[in-house]
């Protein structure tokens, strides 16, 4: 069965109880009881811009969200990871091997080049004896134009399997009460990944899902609630393979999330981990062996404050608002849940089929700070760490017997960091002007059959102007 397929099984059954619905556009418990109370048709209840639509018992509300933007990437070399594999004393090609090295970028970095992030939004929501009835719809385009030598290229930053028009259903979900089924935000991820524009190393991924979440309001009586979320997930989504070093095959499984959250006025706390099934195809292609099988796994937890600075140094800041985001993940043979650059696959085969389960961390700290009503600053600083491993194995250079077989492996760590930093004014009601910088580190070092190699280092600052307009 093709990876994922579980999922869109799972949704066809559901999808008499639940249509699609966003949890980035969640309705308050607090609303919802409002509704009740008032009637399906006083949409006020909603919030600001909801509608009648029609005699259906439904309000609804349209979105716009368009950011036009020009943008600088200074890299003129990135550091780049080929996956092979060698001939062996027992097998005409089996071992594992890994390779990092510097890769050229001056082409597409040597102008400056333009951008666009368009999204239309659509919610419906009425209340049912079930609980609330809700259907969103986030339709997304992301990309930029970039020189590459004589050629201009448009490049979608949200294509999903080298398809623009699947990337564009950024989500489409419905969810009646607790149960939610579509594409929709994944439980493990945290609600954002920093305040700046662009994002920082956090894993935040819209999926095609079916999850349910508990909530428990008012605990106790103080505006505080905790809310336990289960999911099953599209696992293609999260597959971190190169076809060489790792393959992924059929699976008989979708991946397993689940979530909890607490959360109170001005502070979030949120924990999840997450189960990935790994049945690699690799050894079995190049090298005949039996398919290798695993399961990885994930976790992360996470918190956001909110201050009222007034409140700690009196009126001499008064007007002035911050918020804190700290986030921290860890994963083993799940590599795509930590929210990383793609250095690493999520597990090495070895030639017989043993699978090395590689391993790693991210984190993200980040601050925004409310200078006035309507100007505002951020600071954001990320890092990760992958590290992926292969099994020893005999290595032919030659023709036996001739020269005689060497055992060979490698053990191969990248690390990295990122600086950003953003400044945002609302020059009149939904339209704001912005500015952010960046800089971004990143070594990689290896050791081959237990001798170490030449460590790489790579660095390099980035800048991009935007306007965005919200209707």
């Amino acid at each position: 069965m093709r990876r994922g397929a579980a999922i869109y099984v799972a949704m066809a059954a559901l999808g008499t109880l639940a249509a699609p619905q966003a949890r980035s556009a969640d309705l308050p418990g607090a609303a919802a009881a409002a509704a009740e109370k008032k009637g399906a048709t006083d949409c006020t209840v909603y919030g600001a811009k909801f509608f009648a639509l029609g005699d259906t018992g439904f309000c609804a509300k349209f979105g716009l969200d368009l950011m036009g933007f020009v943008a600088k990437d200074f890299a003129k070399q990135d550091i780049a990871m080929v996956g092979q594999r060698l001939p062996s004393a027992s097998y005409g090609a089996g071992p594992p091997i890994l390779y990092y090295y510097k890769k050229d970028f001056g082409e597409q970095t040597r102008n400056p080049y333009p951008g666009l992030d368009a999204q239309a939004s659509f919610m419906a929501a009425r209340q049912t004896d079930l609980g609330p009835l809700v259907a969103f719809v986030n339709l997304r385009l992301a990309g930029q134009v970039q020189n590459y030598g004589d050629e201009t290229r448009y490049i979608a930053n949200n294509s999903v399997d080298g398809s623009i028009f699947k990337g564009m259903f950024d989500q489409a979900w419905v969810r009646l009460g607790g149960l939610e089924a579509g594409i929709q935000p994944s439980m493990f991820g945290f609600a954002r990944w920093g305040y700046t524009v662009t994002p920082g190393y956090s894993s935040l991924v819209d999926t095609p899902a079916v999850s349910y979440t508990y909530r428990i309001d008012d605990i106790p009586a103080k505006g505080e609630a905790a809310t336990v979320s289960v999911a099953i997930e599209d696992p293609d989504r999260r597959d971190m393979a190169d076809g060489a070093l790792s393959e992924y095959g059929s699976v008989r499984w979708p991946d397993f999330v689940a979530q909890a959250r607490f959360g109170g006025p001005s502070f979030l706390f949120h924990i999840a981990g997450a189960a990935h099934e790994i049945r690699d195809r690799a050894a079995a292609d190049c090298c005949g062996a039996s398919v290798g099988e695993a399961w990885g796994g994930a976790g992360t937890l996470a918190s956001e404050l909110h201050v009222k600075w007034s409140d700690v140094f009196g009126d001499a800041a008064a007007g002035m608002y911050g918020r804190l985001m700290i986030q921290g993940a860890v994963a083993r043979g799940a590599i795509g849940y930590l929210g990383v650059p793609f250095f690493a696959t999520d597990y090495v085969a070895d030639a017989d089929g043993a699978i090395h389960m590689s391993q790693g961390y991210s984190a993200i700290v980040s601050y925004e700070h409310l200078w006035t009503p309507t100007l505002k600053s951020s600071l954001t600083y990320s890092l990760f760490e992958t590290s992926q491993t292969s099994g020893a194995a005999l290595l032919s250079p030659g023709l036996p017997p001739l020269i005689p077989a060497v055992p060979m492996w490698f053990d191969v760590k990248v690390h990295g960091s990122e600086l950003q930093a953003g400044i945002e004014d609302m020059v009149q009601p939904d339209l704001m002007i912005g500015f952010e910088a960046s800089y971004t580190w990143t070594s990689a070092h290896g050791a081959y059959a237990g001798a170490a190699a030449a460590p790489l280092d790579v660095s390099f600052p980035a800048v991009a102007a935007y306007v965005r307009r919200v209707f």
